[in-house]
């Protein structure tokens, strides 16, 4: 049975990734901030801080085939009034990477290596098309460049597995605005296919879907070439 870990698995996308990736027949693994979350696809569960360094132990008798890093935080929300570029605090910043960047890019360092020694194995970041830089708009600083960020580790680790030998993909994901604690109650899509979705998505072949960037089961792509700010032409009259 294929095993696959996910992160922030208590409520929103984590909690429905879990119940997906169950009835897909996986055995399925968490972690995450909650004591004891209430999420009966479990079948094994960690706490881990995800802005602390990994524990040694977590899941180490465990050949982890799928990693989704799920977890994340939005601190700079407009929607809750604080989106701002100078209103940004530097701890706000500071936590939004600890969690959505260095937290995804411990555990794909732990897991990568040992995906590429197998030849099998599909690493997920659960990001945002708020994470290209076409989308920035001056507003959620931390959120945006921290996926952004996310979206580079992607990339990096999908070179990896192209030049390695096997069954070997990284991709990341956007699940689109989804009715959750982090999406608020006036998203317009649930979250329950957005979940079921990303598990279709990791039984495509390697080759179609390592180094890609997906929303719902259609590709988003990275970003457009050209100017991303225009203004007036100063040639005009």
């Amino acid at each position: 049975m294929p095993s696959a870990l996910v992160t922030g698995v208590s409520r929103g996308l984590g909690a429905h990734l879990c119940r997906a990736l169950k009835a897909a027949g996986y055995r399925v693994l968490g972690a995450g901030l909650a004591a004891s979350p209430r999420n009966d696809a479990l079948d094994d569960y960690r706490v881990a801080d995800l802005r602390e360094p990994l524990a040694d132990d977590l899941f180490a008798g465990e050949d982890v085939d799928v990693l989704v890093n799920n977890a994340g935080v939005y601190l700079d929300d407009p929607r809750r009034g604080y989106g701002d570029l100078f209103s940004l605090s530097a701890d706000d910043l500071r936590d939004t990477f600890e969690v959505n960047l260095f937290g995804t890019a411990r555990l794909v360092l732990r897991y990568a290596p040992r995906m590429l020694a197998r030849g099998s194995g599909r690493i997920v970041c659960v990001s945002s098309g708020m994470g290209r830089l076409q989308d920035a708009d001056g507003a959620s600083f931390a959120y945006r460049s921290s996926k952004l960020a996310a979206n580079s580790l992607i990339l990096t680790v999908a070179r990896h597995f192209t030049a390695g030998q096997g069954d070997l993909s990284a991709f990341s994901y956007c699940p689109g605005w989804i009715r959750t604690d982090m999406g608020t109650g006036s998203a317009p899509l649930e979250p329950g296919p957005a979940a079921d979705d990303l598990v279709r998505l990791l039984g495509l072949p390697a080759a179609r879907s390592n180094g890609r960037f997906f929303r719902g089961l259609a590709e988003l792509g990275w970003d457009t070439r050209g100017p991303l700010v225009t203004g007036p032409d100063p040639a005009a009259p």
